[in-house]
């Protein structure tokens, strides 16, 4: 070796010792990453890896400081003034990353913790996606497994919004983009692993162990008032298994013990994955929902609820390799299974099946609400309404398509209607009349702008009579319910504005329900679980209202039959 190449070695040494990471070494001298790495390690005084690591996290350490003080000088007041508005610390970071994207994640963060200010601990706050926390998992696994990264079958197999829901967060945390491709092939051959049948997990205390580990190689932190990837155990649980390991291991397709799989994939047979998929698509579309993969998540807890159990989304997505293969699939194997559940469905209206199942989850719920702590109250209630409303939408569905089945006279006198629409009298003409075609969920959820007790003529005159008597206060109030889903779904102005305009028209006749104060999320939550969660049980109480009116409708179907 010459002279020359002699003193670029050593100086490569230097370079290395001092932080800098094999790619920029490559980059300045010409070389390859792993070139670099070869002629660093066989010089016998060339630094250890853990030496360069340690130097490049504290040259990042003093980096920050230096970011960190920048920062705040420059935005300190907006930071404390949007956590006085209420903003969930979650939220400013956000706003900051897409205003200022030249300024690391790391920083920002760090910058809002030395600001000082509180956040309202009743904004549930994620700093993960459920992605990169599956990621997490499988990336634990792979390295408690002993597995090769497999990045060209990532490439081939893994889902973009996968990739990117773990790259993305080692990236702005400022991992070496080899490092995060090393990290994303693992994640893939563990996937891989099980979907051979293998009956592997990983145990939270060894997962605590290899997340120790890995902060430690990528040169990150795990101390108060920081979230590096990976996450603790404990959001693992929390946003994966209800807060219990085992069922985060489920979830995944993983097997909690060496007992064997007691549920997870084998649970379901291959059709119940096309069929969950494609009836949460559907319903998606009919309340004009997203239909992503942490949409579909909060279905299957509301599935759940009602008694129907689906494939977790991380299930889901291992068994299809991917979320859109999942909705693709869907579509095309669903729709027979899809089709006949719907028949079955609308066969005979179950209105007493609703009532009771309706009474049962607002006692559950509020009885949970009581056990809670306080700061978890409004997570929980907002997951409630989410899927309560959801579900007697569903149900509703199903009640009048049940209606219309057992009356031979609704299609005599829907086309004995003049306002009928041409599009649905020709489907009505049919033979036999194309029923589904006009009913369909869109159409059933805006009948009447959404007063539950317009059926726009499909009902019999004696049964549409006994919807006709529920009060108007009852209306009022399951209309302030169902716009206070809308408004924590969506989170938009407009049904901010129509929130507001049903409080005012139910403030009208109870003036418990006059609120004095500015209407956010966070506000309407903790309003409707003041004193005693007097207000939400009067709200609660329309729901059962208004089953009652159909247990009674659907009794006079069944016991005078017309043709």
């Amino acid at each position: 070796m010459g002279r020359s190449n002699e003193a670029r070695d050593m100086e490569m040494c230097k370079m290395y010792a001092a932080g800098r990471t094999l790619q920029e070494i490559g980059d300045q001298y010409g070389v390859t990453r792993e070139r670099a790495r070869q002629i660093i390690s066989r010089r016998s005084d060339a630094v250890s890896a853990s030496t360069a690591r340690n130097a490049r996290r504290e040259a990042r350490a003093e980096e920050l400081t230096s970011q960190v003080g920048e920062f705040l000088a420059a935005h300190q007041v907006g930071i404390v003034k949007l956590a006085e508005e209420g903003v969930s610390r979650s939220d400013v970071e956000a706003r900051f990353a897409l205003l200022y994207p030249e300024v690391p994640a790391a920083v920002v963060r760090e910058a809002i913790a030395e600001a000082k200010v509180l956040f309202d601990v009743d904004v549930q706050e994620f700093a993960f996606s459920l992605t990169a926390i599956e990621g997490a998992v499988w990336y634990a696994l792979a390295r408690e497994r002993g597995l090769g990264a497999d990045r060209l079958g990532a490439a081939q197999k893994m889902d973009l919004d996968e990739l990117e829901g773990t790259g993305q967060v080692l990236l702005r945390e400022g991992v070496e983009s080899d490092a995060v491709a090393e990290i994303l092939g693992l994640i893939h051959a563990a996937q891989e692993l099980v979907r051979s049948g293998a009956q592997v997990g990983i145990s939270a205390a060894r997962y605590n162990a290899r997340r120790e580990s890995i902060l430690e190689e990528l040169g990150m932190e795990s101390s108060k008032g920081t979230r590096p990837w990976p996450p603790t155990s404990q959001t693992v649980m929390k946003r994966l298994g209800e807060g219990s390991w085992a069922k985060a291991q489920i979830a995944l397709g993983l097997t909690p013990d060496s007992r064997g799989r007691p549920e997870g994939l084998l649970l379901f047979e291959p059709q119940d994955y096309p069929a969950a998929v494609a009836d949460f698509l559907r319903d998606a579309q009919s309340v004009g929902s997203p239909s992503t993969f942490e949409a579909y998540t909060s279905w299957v807890e509301a599935e759940e609820r009602s008694g129907r159990r689906r494939p977790s989304a991380p299930s889901v997505r291992l068994y299809y390799r991917g979320w859109t293969s999942a909705k693709r699939a869907a579509v095309a194997e669903g729709a027979t299974v899809v089709a006949h559940r719907t028949r079955e469905r609308s066969g005979v209206p179950q209105a007493a099946t609703a009532l009771h199942h309706a009474q049962q989850e607002t006692d559950r719920a509020l009885g949970a609400l009581v056990e809670l702590r306080p700061a978890d109250r409004s997570a929980h209630l907002e997951r409630f309404l989410k899927a309560f409303m959801q579900e007697f939408e569903f149900r509703r569905r199903g009640w009048i398509r049940g209606a219309v089945a057992l009356d031979g006279s609704t299609i005599g006198r829907r086309l004995s209607d003049p306002t009928l629409k041409t599009k649905h009298r020709t489907a009505l003409t049919q033979s036999p009349p194309a029923v589904d075609e006009v009913l369909t969920d869109m159409y059933l959820d805006k009948l009447g702008a959404g007063d539950p007790r317009v059926t726009d003529g499909w009902m019999r005159p004696d049964v549409q009579a006994e919807l006709d008597a529920v009060g108007d206060g009852t209306i009022a109030r399951f209309t302030v319910l169902k716009e206070s889903r809308n408004y924590l779904v969506h989170g938009s102005q407009e049904a901010r504005r129509r929130l507001e305009v049903a409080l005012k028209e139910l403030a009208t006749v109870e003036s418990g329900f006059e609120l004095k104060q500015s209407l956010t999320p966070r506000v309407l939550l903790t309003w409707l679980l003041a004193n005693d969660q007097r207000r939400l049980r009067v709200l609660l109480g329309c729901v059962p209202d208004l089953w009652r009116a159909m247990v009674i409708g659907e009794t006079l179907l069944v016991a005078a039959p017309q043709t």
